[in-house]
């Protein structure tokens, strides 16, 4: 793992988000865990089929660094795919990162995560990658 932490530059950081039924209940999502400590410096999100959404029953994913303890820093703006948020398949679309610096810093062991909640009895989430780029961070 040295040499990756010695890059200098971007590293390229998929982290998948799981297909989920309409009428599933929460289903959770996958994440990455940083090997050393890592700064976030861009985010994306890419589906592999199109999604409309609805007003009521939609779903979310949301963002988090799920550390030590409480685990609650989100690293980028959830998107609820509610009425009039729409998505392209295989069109990224680009994350809004938190406004904190201290947000976008991951430690060595921190967890990195994409999650989905549902909303009312749900919408399809057709599967997709969030694709992260961090880059080695004060070593």
């Amino acid at each position: 793992m040295s040499a990756l932490k010695n890059t200098n530059g971007d590293i390229y950081v998929p982290i998948a988000i799981p297909f989920m039924a309409a009428a599933s209940s929460n289903a959770g999502g996958c994440g990455w865990k940083a090997p050393f400590k890592v700064q976030i410096q861009s985010a994306s999100l890419t589906w592999s089929a199109a999604i409309t959404g609805a007003a009521t029953n939609n779903f979310a994913v949301s963002f988090f660094n799920r550390t030590t303890g409480a685990g609650t820093v989100q690293w980028a703006t959830a998107i609820t795919y509610g009425n009039a948020t729409n998505a392209t398949k295989a069109t990224p679309i680009t994350l809004t990162l938190s406004s904190t610096a201290t947000d976008l810093v991951v430690a060595a062991g921190d967890f990195l995560v994409a999650e989905l909640s549902t909303n009312g009895t749900g919408r399809l989430c057709p599967g997709g990658i969030a694709n992260v780029i961090v880059r080695a961070y004060g070593i």
